[in-house]
């Protein structure tokens, strides 16, 4: 019977003896094929000898129990492994009887934590197409089911000088892998979780190749770290969300979210030098859980996409993107950031201090504009940003009102690293108009003397 670190490959049985890892023995790490005369093994039928679950089953870790089909870790190299709950611990740990020890232990006590209880898939029908456990060898051949109870009987595609048909376990049988071209787009599957990466993981729904289940695809809400969420061996529910030409496909785990086709890059030039501060007319372009991407056209017929974040979208907190905006809805957006190297560019549906997202009739700012730059007026902060505060003041005469705003150099001398750590909501303060623009409705002023 092979080891198991020889599982880890179809063409081990090819290979030199390998020494095996703290599980295994240092000898006999080597078995030869079944004579010919058994089952030849071409090219074309050669199948690993990698010990796979049934494909369609899940992993549970509810109530186990002695005879159990488990995955357990190994305590003396911490890698899991195949195998059989063989007795229930005083303790509660569990005596896993491995698959194949082969000059190793034959069995382990594993805590509850290292094992993974797995549900084998036993609906299998009478004709058909199955790959399945060939029992002289141990190798997996394509066949039918052509029978079906506590054993199934399997007929092999290509018997060779061997037996036309077997009996094999359920846990032995698995579907063939699905071909790319059978993949649509919204298909539903049950997926383990390959490998995990930063940017996302990888998943085996059971086709020929493993999908992209990108980070963005796991949740509506946002993943900062994603090995909180996911790990090697989970069970994961997916949804086919986009296929590429060279057979490559995404997962998502949001039911209904598909990709977009891609875009052509746009050119962002035009957009880099423009002020935050300038409202643009925008169409919604397509939505995300995580905002909305919004086509924005300048006066001179440059146009792009650009984000505007969920947390932009509105004051306070936004639920679901969907029910804020919809595909084709004009909205008004200021241009926050451009970022030429990576193609991408921020908006934001909120005034620059955190009001709402639209155009505002300019406010009144005629009784300010003859304020000599020395004379101090109370002020009342409104409004906190990451770039300043603005400030409610009244003119000296006639008693108008309106804001203006404090810029984060102007509200000490010195450097001042947070708006927050010098101001607060509802502070009086004393400060100096610098600048009025009556016709944009916008006003400059500063807390700093005027030498200063």
């Amino acid at each position: 019977m092979p080891n198991r670190l020889k599982r880890q490959s179809p063409l081990l049985p090819l290979l030199l003896p390998l020494a095996a890892l703290s599980c295994f023995s240092l000898f006999d790490t080597f078995v030869p094929a079944k004579p010919l005369s058994v089952r030849p093994h071409t090219p074309a039928t050669l199948r690993s000898r990698v010990g796979r679950k049934a494909r369609g089953g899940d992993e549970d870790n509810g109530k186990l129990a002695v005879g159990d089909v488990v995955n357990a870790l190994c305590p003396d190299d911490d890698q899991w492994y195949p195998g059989a709950i063989g007795k229930i611990n005083d303790d509660g740990t569990f005596s896993v009887k491995w698959d194949d020890p082969e000059g190793g232990p034959d069995s382990h006590d594993v805590s509850v934590e290292g094992i993974k209880k797995i549900v084998i898939f036993k609906d299998y029908k009478v004709g058909e197409r199955v790959e399945a456990v060939f029992p002289d060898d141990g190798y997996w051949y394509p066949g039918e089911v052509i029978k079906v109870g506590d054993v199934f009987t399997v007929k092999w595609d290509d018997p060779d000088g061997g037996p036309e048909e077997s009996e094999v376990q359920a846990k032995d049988i698995k579907y063939p892998p699905i071909p790319f071209e059978k993949l649509e787009v919204g298909q539903k599957y049950q997926g383990t979780v390959r490998s995990v990466l930063d940017f996302g993981a990888f998943v085996d729904i059971g086709a020929e190749g493993d999908g992209l289940l990108h980070i963005s695809q796991i949740s509506q809400e946002r993943i900062d770290n994603i090995y909180d969420v996911l790990s090697e061996g989970q069970q994961v529910e997916v949804w086919i969300s986009g296929k590429r030409d060279e057979g490559k496909f995404g997962l998502t785990m949001m039911e209904g979210y598909t990709e977009r086709p891609r875009r052509p890059m746009a050119d962002l030039t035009p957009f880099a030098d423009l002020s935050s501060d300038e409202w643009h007319k925008g169409v919604v372009a397509r939505t995300a859980p995580f905002g909305a991407f919004v086509t924005v056209t300048l006066d001179d017929g440059s146009s792009a996409d650009g984000l505007v974040h969920v947390s932009k979208i509105k004051d306070g907190f936004v639920d679901n993107v969907d029910d804020e905006l919809s595909i084709g809805q004009e909205v008004n957006v200021r241009i926050e950031s451009v970022d030429l190297d990576s193609n991408r560019m921020s908006l934001s549906m909120r005034e620059g201090y955190g009001g709402g997202g639209g155009f505002r009739e300019p406010a009144d700012l005629s009784a300010f504009e003859n304020v000599a730059e020395d004379t101090w007026l109370s002020g009342k902060v409104a409004r906190i940003a990451g770039f300043g505060a603005f400030v409610t003041v009244s003119a000296p005469e006639g008693g108008a009102s309106a804001d203006g705003l404090v810029h984060i150099t102007q509200i000490r001398d010195g450097f001042v690293e947070s708006v927050e750590d010098e101001l607060s909501e509802g502070q009086e303060v004393q400060v100096r108009v610098t600048s009025v623009d009556v016709d944009s409705g916008k006003m400059s002023l500063s807390m700093k003397p005027p030498d200063a």
